[in-house]
């Protein structure tokens, strides 16, 4: 005969059994809401967007009422409130010197573990730890988790309650600990994100607003990028650059040496030259390259990167200053001139060359200068050689012949 279960014994199995289907159903709350929370993390555009979806996907497992996200800066010990929820402090400024802070928020980002504390322990902990005591309001129940990166520890997710000190409990830790690992990874990655969309908007505005050329070409020599002043400097539009052969801009009597440079670039070469390009419109422009290898994640070289400066009215002034040089080394070449002590005869006049012989002055001078001579009379030889005509009847051109 099988003995019948009493009273008690039935209503302790149904409390089990409601125990466990409460559990069951908590369970299956809590992997909705990592679940949402998780596609969140994928999803999301904004970390507001995604703070909010967390706030409001743990609410169904988690008591919410008093929840934030805070975030460290270790470089300045600070410590910012991203997203707040709060039904009695309302006010969360920035925190410095988070680390001689007695805050909670702080003390988890000493120890990189979850916290589960109540008001009396909150309270002894202010007491004793020595340091600057926070001016919020201390709850009935405080946890809060890190949020921790390879970076270290970047902040702390937390949830309170100032009047229910039994509201949390290990697995509420525990689930917070989870969504808290979740956020961390999100935050690193759109961390990486903003860095790297930082980076590329400070080389955008630089190679957009940079009066140089920008060049790159890919492993065929064909242009995957060209910056604005490149397109302006040739008369091209950008879109008519792309995907063309370099040497569409350059003289078919220069391609032998662009191959050979770009061999160079290939086996990893910088280097600095003068190269010509031809305009859209046929003109001649001169520029200084500065060239080096692209290489791609895993070392392979896969193009040349190149900056192009504009020298063409330079050359224009270099070639104008050798042709006035060689004007001159001509002229100079050709100029004869006196120099030294010059042998002349005290009675006659004559000159004695190198070569021992006497000339006559103007013979002298005609053969080691480029004057000529123009033959006349002085007004004192006019009154010794012709003293039959008056001085004052004789003009300039009366007394010189060549």
């Amino acid at each position: 005969m099988v003995e019948q279960p009493n009273r008690q014994a039935l209503l302790e199995r149904i409390a089990l059994l409601e125990k466990e289907s409460a559990q069951r159903v908590r369970l299956e709350a809590i992997n909705a809401a990592l679940f949402r929370i998780s596609d969140a993390v994928i999803t999301a555009t904004s970390r507001q967007e995604l703070y909010r979806t967390i706030h409001l996907a743990l609410s169904p497992v988690i008591d919410t009422s008093n929840f934030y996200i805070a975030l460290y800066e270790k470089n300045d010990d600070s410590l910012v409130f991203a997203y707040i929820v709060d039904t009695v402090d309302t006010c969360y400024p920035p925190v410095i010197n988070v680390s001689k802070t007695a805050s909670l928020t702080a003390a988890v980002i000493r120890s990189q573990t979850p916290l589960l504390i109540q008001k009396d322990e909150i309270l002894d902990y202010r007491a004793k730890s020595g340091l600057i005591n926070p001016t919020c309001t201390p709850a009935a129940v405080w946890l809060g988790a890190p949020l921790k990166t390879p970076r270290g520890t970047i902040g702390v997710v937390a949830v309170q309650s100032y009047e229910n000190a039994n509201c949390y409990d290990q697995m509420d830790m525990n689930v917070l600990a989870s969504v808290a690992d979740m956020v961390a990874i999100t935050l690193e990655r759109k961390y990486t994100e903003d860095a790297l969309r930082e980076s590329e908007e400070k080389f955008r505005q630089i190679i957009t607003t940079v009066r140089e050329g920008i060049l790159s070409i890919n492993a065929d020599r064909r242009i995957t990028f060209a910056n604005p002043f490149l397109a302006e400097m040739l008369g091209y539009k950008l879109e008519e650059l792309i995907g063309q052969s370099l040497a569409m801009l350059l003289y078919e009597e220069d391609l032998l040496d662009f191959s050979r440079r770009q061999d160079e670039r290939e086996k990893g070469k910088i280097e600095q030259f003068e190269r010509r390009y031809k305009t859209k419109d046929g003109r001649e422009l001169w520029a200084i390259v500065s060239a080096s290898p692209m290489v791609d994640g895993k070392g392979s070289i896969i193009g040349a990167f190149s900056t192009i400066t504009d020298i063409t009215e330079r050359k224009k002034v270099e070639t104008a200053l050798q042709e006035k040089n060689l004007e001159l080394q001509q002229a100079m070449n050709q100029i004869k001139t006196l120099r030294g002590i010059v042998p002349i005869c005290m009675n006659c006049k004559k000159i004695r060359d190198d070569k021992g012989y006497w000339n006559q002055v103007e013979v002298y001078v005609r053969n080691h200068t480029e004057a000529e001579f123009s033959h006349g009379v002085c007004p004192d030889c006019i009154v010794k050689v012709f003293p039959e005509y008056p001085l004052d009847s004789l003009t300039n051109d009366n007394l010189t012949r060549k």
